[in-house]
């Protein structure tokens, strides 16, 4: 941006609307946009020199909400800006978010026909916020899924931003009273119909994968250009009218997206993407990984490499290549059986819980066959015979891990997965977390049924939101305050009697205790915030 343009966009804006405190601190660079309800501006900050995203919200106006600065206050995932601040005066409400940088991926599909490579490499990424935000409690419901609302970066990572039409679901209400949104990503019941949930995003986003497969946003004309049957199938059933006919969750479309001819093509067109990225003009050189010609890989554990099999579609006697293995993100194992998607995984949770002789112990015992699966992201082992996961230290990507059930005591190797957000080790023997530290995602971590004695084996997890101590040897919550961010906490079955220091919490919501805590609980007071729920 020349000096030439600055210095008149400066002087046609009036300074003392904007709140002083944020003037004091920011310097304004240029308008990004600006409409009857407000204005985004890129700004500078005066200390750092970080750049960073405005949102000016006009507090005149009728619908004047301040939903993002609330919603992104509290979320924490990579695909997310991430708030800053905010500042308000009688005129205006001032909310600062993280740049991102990259281009709109309207922008970005410029440089590309539509193609099926794109639409799966960009909507698993969409489908991955949207259960984030969708799991949320209550859910938050985007509103707006449109291209121009999805940023990609120089690596091709999703960031999806504009949360100002968003909500939260409301049990109470049957329609929405205005609409909201974009005319051809919008969904039947933002038109009124009947209220919008988290399946008025999965509608948005069946349009939004149209678009990407033919360039076409409205439905009726795209339907004779899409591909082949499956994804005519899948997209099909995310714009179905009806909300209680489409997926009933982003997870559900990402493993209806799922196939080993698709996966093989996303391989291939991630390595050539760094290639064609290069027409968007923000683009430098990257690291990425090389994809060999086929060899003879050899699994140590069987059951690993039959799910292997089972996931990407090869049989028994069909050669798997480096290539397969590098599109596999995602495994999951629950005892001797394989889980293809979350509803088996819970399925096979419910025989477990419910001592089902279906449900055995599995044989697998050492983890190296993982190291063959560089881009693992999703990683669920439950009830096995793992007693080091000593290969953790070198899958840099992982975000979700699941191992309960099994006999580990050492959990540092994960302490280079900074993307980790959720961890389960329920009925493990680890005492001692510290190790994860520097894993500042880590959000959620289920320690219930391990040898943890005190909250010192968590210092430094400063970013936890939900907690299960349920079932630990757990004596006293004393630097349980260390932990602010605290939403919900499992503590039934502990030795615990002295609930006090849950007060000193600002965001703690829900306490989970067992019937023979309702003493200490009672001892509160009638003060406290949150919700207490008996088990």
């Amino acid at each position: 941006m020349t000096d030439a343009f600055i210095e008149p966009f400066l002087t046609n804006y009036d300074d003392n609307r904007y709140p002083a405190p944020f003037l004091d601190q920011y310097e304004m660079m240029e308008c990004l946009a600006n409409n009857e309800f407000g204005e985004t501006f890129l700004i500078k900050d005066r200390h750092s020199g970080e750049n960073c995203i405005a949102k000016c919200y006009f507090k005149h106006k009728a619908d004047f909400n301040p939903c993002e600065s609330e919603f992104l206050r509290k979320l924490n995932h990579k695909g997310l800006p991430e708030f800053i601040d905010d500042f308000d005066n009688s005129e205006l409400f001032v909310m600062v978010r993280s740049y991102v940088p990259g281009v709109p991926l309207n922008e970005f599909v410029s440089c590309f026909q539509p193609n099926k490579e794109l639409f799966l490499l960009i909507g698993k990424q969409i489908c991955e916020i949207l259960a984030y935000l969708h799991q949320q409690t209550p859910a938050i419901i985007h509103r707006d899924i449109k291209p121009q609302n999805i940023i990609i970066d120089r690596l091709g990572n999703v960031t999806l931003i504009d949360f100002g039409i968003s909500r939260v679901y409301n049990d109470g209400s049957s329609v929405d009273t205005t609409f909201l949104g974009t005319r051809d990503f919008a969904a039947p019941e933002q038109y009124g119909y009947s209220q919008t949930d988290h399946r008025t995003d999965i509608f948005s986003l069946g349009i939004l994968l149209v678009w990407l497969l033919t360039g076409e946003s409205n439905l009726e004309k795209a339907k004779e250009l899409l591909p082949d049957n499956r994804v005519r199938k899948v997209i099909l059933k995310c714009t179905a009218f009806d909300p209680k006919a489409r997926y009933q969750s982003a997870n559900q479309v990402k493993d209806a997206l799922a196939g080993r001819d698709i996966k093989r093509k996303i391989s291939i067109f991630s390595a050539v993407l760094v290639i064609l990225l290069f027409c968007v003009a923000f683009i430098q050189k990257l690291p990425v990984f090389s994809l060999s010609q086929p060899g003879n890989i050899v699994f140590q554990e069987p059951t690993i490499e039959k799910a292997v099999r089972m996931t990407l579609g090869i049989e028994s006697s069909e050669e798997i290549t480096e290539e397969d293995l590098l599109s596999i993100e995602t495994l999951r194992l629950f005892g001797n059986q394989i889980a293809l998607d979350e509803e088996a995984l819970q399925t096979y949770t419910d025989l477990f819980v419910n001592n089902d002789p279906s449900i055995r112990r599995g044989d697998i015992q050492q983890l190296d066959d993982l190291l063959l699966m560089k881009n693992l992201r999703h990683v669920v082992l439950i009830y096995q015979n793992i007693t080091t996961i000593e290969p953790f230290a070198q899958l840099p990507y992982l975000e979700y891990v699941d191992l309960r059930h099994n006999p580990i005591e050492d959990v540092s190797p994960l302490s280079r997965a900074s993307e980790l957000s959720v961890l389960i080790l329920f009925d493990t023997h680890v005492s001692d977390l510290t190790a994860l530290m520097d894993c500042a995602h880590l959000s959620t971590l289920d320690l219930g049924g391990t040898l943890v004695q005190s909250f010192a084996a968590l210092n430094g997890l400063d970013s936890l939101r939900m907690l299960c101590l349920r079932r630990t040897p757990l004596y006293s919550l004393v630097g349980i305050t260390e932990h602010l961010h605290l939403e919900e906490i499992y503590l039934s079955e502990t030795n615990i009697n002295d609930f006090s220091l849950l007060l000193e919490l600002p965001n703690l919501q829900s306490v989970h205790v067992g019937e023979e805590d309702r003493n200490g609980i009672k001892e509160l007071g009638s003060g406290y915030t949150f919700t207490v729920l008996y088990n």
